[in-house]
């Protein structure tokens, strides 16, 4: 489909704001690009939407005291009086239940019961609609698009985040009850779907070849962000010759997907670096397994999107990414460090990391590995402080914005 008009487009995806995730940030600037074009969006969503919506519709199902419920049974054990150790043991033993039956009998992951809710409301969301666009992670998004769109069959684009079927590890749900479903239905709705997404061209082939999908439906469409010109002037008047030197993350780290222990034990002996974690109480925990000394680390909650920016000029030399342990996943974080223009390091668990091809583009992205991370660290001042200026924010824009992905949607 050609979009060059002003058209109705209904996006679903069961993560956006107030929820903090990279699927969430994408599609925030996604559709504001398509509002700002003209077009009329309708949001469907499973996250309770607690704030104002002026530009677009939502329609929303769900319970919204139960978005995050690892996350509110967590906070109630904490509430619960120390003295009240059957109360917090209740919570706790609560919170096992859920991830037990979310990781070996929900399909097809955390949100299945929001499937329900569509199916059971499905009269009631509008279908006046020129394009469905679907958003994922959590698969269900795609679910859900398939319910909706099957008897109206128009056009559906499907942006795929994190690999479903291909998912070597930390899956999405029990791979032995489920992996002849996930391939059913993933190989059903590319063949279903007229345009498919996908943020690197390693993800992009690799589901090609498995699924046999035409490459006429096929796009790599970036990982993306915004520029904002006072964030990268705050990145230029940085003090970089001060020390220690400050390495922050922003993120968390999930077993068998992203790990920083590699990472950890390559600088265990290196004094000169201070570093500040901006992470979940898990990550925390895993960080503190690996052997460091707990003088030169911080640990702070994690932030919203504009304080982390905040944080990221003003109080760090450089950022630090963890690459993932599968190629076919990129941290989408890596392009936020990017449009700060500042210093990033960027440390690959794998040989054909995604971000290393990045890295050849942007001369503030420097990758290391374990075989590397003594020395190449050592040079930091000289190979990236040093430059800081020469980022290019025209070629951050022309290929990781919003408008470089609508762009190539045909969208106008």
């Amino acid at each position: 489909i050609n979009l060059k008009k002003q058209s109705k487009i209904l996006i679903i995806s069961h993560q956006y704001l107030p929820h903090v995730s990279p699927r969430t940030t994408r599609w925030k600037l996604i559709i504001e690009e398509l509002t700002n074009r003209g077009h009329e969006v309708t949001l469907l969503t499973g996250t309770y939407p607690d704030f104002e919506n002026k530009n677009i519709n939502v329609l929303y199902f769900g319970n919204k005291n139960n978005l995050n419920i690892v996350s509110n049974l967590r906070e109630k054990s904490k509430r619960a009086e120390s003295k009240k150790l059957r109360t917090k043991f209740f919570y706790s033993l609560l919170k096992k239940i859920y991830r037990f039956f979310i990781k070996f009998v929900a399909w097809p992951d955390y949100s299945m019961f929001w499937i329900y809710q569509i199916f059971k409301n499905r009269n009631n969301i509008t279908t006046d609609y020129d394009v469905i666009i679907s958003v994922s992670l959590p698969f269900s998004s795609h679910v859900v698009a398939y319910i909706i769109n099957k008897k109206k069959k128009k056009h559906w684009i499907m942006d795929i985040g994190d690999p479903f079927s291909l998912k070597i590890d930390a899956p999405e749900n029990n791979r032995l009850l489920y992996s002849g479903l996930n391939n059913h239905y993933e190989k059903k709705f590319y063949s279903l779907a007229n345009t498919i997404l996908f943020t690197h061209k390693n993800a992009l082939e690799s589901h090609k070849k498995y699924f046999k999908i035409p490459s006429k439906k096929l796009v790599v469409a970036n990982p993306i962000s915004n520029f904002d010109k006072n964030l990268f002037e705050k990145s230029l008047v940085y003090d970089y010759s001060l020390k220690p030197i400050k390495i922050s993350y922003f993120g968390i780290f999930t077993k068998g997907v992203r790990s920083p222990n590699s990472f950890l034990n390559a600088v265990a002996d290196n004094n000169i670096f201070e570093f500040s974690w901006y992470v979940n109480e898990d990550s925390e925990r895993i960080i503190k397994s690996c052997d460091i000394n707990e003088n030169n680390h911080n640990f702070y909650s994690q932030v919203s999107r504009e304080k982390a920016q905040e944080l990221m000029v003003n109080s760090s030399h450089c950022l630090l990414s963890i690459g993932n342990k599968n190629p076919n996943q990129i941290p989408s974080k890596v392009v936020e460090y990017l449009a700060t223009g500042k210093p990033i390091i960027h440390f690959t668990e794998i040989d054909d990391d995604p971000v290393i091809s990045l890295s050849n583009e942007f001369d503030n992205l420097l990758t290391i590995n374990k075989d590397n991370t003594e020395e190449t660290l050592m040079t930091l001042q000289e190979r990236l402080f040093q430059n800081i200026d020469d980022f290019d924010p025209d070629k951050f824009i022309k290929n990781f914005s919003a408008k470089s992905i609508v762009d190539n949607l045909d969208i106008v």
